[in-house]
């Protein structure tokens, strides 16, 4: 730095080596003032940015961090804050993702993120900021598994700043998400409690769900929006199918999953397309089932032919998994089995009484998707038994025939 002109309270206006911008006092706003030439700006004005400090070392640090943003090609300045980056995100990346994706996502944004760190600058967002902001989803009582999707939603969003030159590192990869409140373990209901289940049920559109379920596995998201046209009950040679069509040779009774309610309607894994064959117990209740559904539509006024959903809504539109959780929920309390249940416990409980059937790990794999035995052997297996046999009547074996007439 070169010596200037003193000013009139004695200060020195300071003079950098060219190239490093200047520094001087600034006596009506009472601090250091530093600017810098950094080239020209598109319309061919001078690129002249300033900055501000209580000290030239201060103003001398910002002018650095200016002349290597500029050559590294990041935005200048330190305006853009969090809540910007957030909201930036939420535009940009999200758009023509699954509704419910945008909408837990857009939750996590507004709940958590903005209010926590929106008003921090995103160049000053330290590793101890976003530790401090885990710390305090621990104190809310967030479990271990939100917390982790609120840090990689916070790491996504710094990441498209990142790559928008807004910021030079992403701080939210250099922290971990902590242990949260302990998450409620998935279950599976004993051979005793799926019959009180499938007994209390009996008579509501909800007992073909929950018997689907129990005897096949297919996920939640597999079964609300299974198709008539992909449920095979009686593909016999040359006559009309439950699917509305005629099989040129005889099948067993099956179900074709190939679609879900994710995004474009894929399955969760390429692995969890798959065909399933049905117990003769299920094909007697799908069967029953379809006309009385169609009964049912008729009588409440409501299409009855070309029934495209298996358990649609009354529009034949697929049902909200909120709405089925609802009924399902209802039908275990009707059925006296304590404790609070989903519906994808119901497919833990297929593979669980697969089990106890003496399935091997590779035939339970292959009925529920599993890319891996591994994942059914961690994840779905609730109890541990040795192979005896396979294929789909191991379930008719186990429930026997005619119990939900037992008294």
């Amino acid at each position: 730095m070169t010596e200037g002109k003193e000013n009139t309270k004695g200060r020195t206006r300071k003079q950098a080596r060219r190239g490093d911008g200047s520094i001087y006092w600034d006596e009506a706003n009472g601090c250091y003032v530093g600017s810098i030439s950094l080239g020209y700006k598109p319309d061919g004005s001078r690129l002249r940015p300033s900055v501000r400090g209580a000290t030239m070392k201060e103003v001398r640090a910002k002018l650095k961090e200016l002349k290597e943003d500029y050559d590294d090609g990041i935005e200048l300045g330190d305006k853009y804050a969090v809540e910007q980056a957030a909201r930036d995100w939420l535009e940009r990346k999200l758009s023509g993702r699954a509704p419910a994706t945008i909408e837990r996502k857009t939750t996590e944004v507004e709940k958590y993120i903005i209010p926590r760190l929106g008003k921090a600058k995103l160049k000053r967002l330290t590793p101890d900021d976003v530790d401090d902001f885990m710390v305090s989803l621990t104190k809310k009582g967030l479990r271990t598994p939100t917390i982790t999707m609120i840090l990689g939603t916070l790491r996504r969003i710094i990441r498209h700043a990142e790559s928008r030159n807004k910021v030079r590192r992403n701080v939210a990869m250099l922290v971990d998400a902590p242990e949260g409140k302990e998450s409620r373990q998935s279950k599976s209901l004993t051979l005793d409690q799926a019959k009180a289940v499938l007994k209390a049920s009996q008579g509501k559109w909800i007992h073909a769900y929950i018997a689907l379920s129990i005897f096949t596995g297919v996920r939640t998201e597999e079964s609300r929006p299974l198709k008539w046209e992909n449920t095979h009950l009686n593909p016999v040679k040359d006559e009309t199918c439950s699917c509305g069509r005629v099989h040129p040779e005889n099948l067993p009774p099956h179900v074709v999953v190939w679609r879900s309610v994710r995004k474009r309607g894929e399955t969760k894994t390429l692995k969890s397309r798959r065909t399933v064959g049905l117990p003769d117990f299920i094909v007697e209740i799908l069967t029953a089932y379809q006309v009385e559904q169609r009964k049912r539509r008729e009588r409440n006024g409501y299409k009855s032919e070309g029934i495209v959903y298996v358990f649609g809504t009354r529009y034949d539109t697929v049902m909200e998994a909120r709405n089925v959780r609802r009924f399902f929920r209802s039908v275990t309390e009707l059925a006296g089995i304590p404790g609070e249940w989903t519906t994808r416990e119901l497919r833990h409980t297929f593979v669980s009484l697969m089990s106890d059937q003496g399935a091997s790990d590779e035939l339970i794999a292959d009925l529920v998707g599993h890319a891996k035995t591994s994942t059914t052997r961690t994840v779905y297996r609730h109890q541990l038994r040795p192979v005896i046999t396979t294929g789909a009547e191991l379930l008719d074996k186990a429930f026997g025939k005619g119990f939900l007439d037992e008294g």
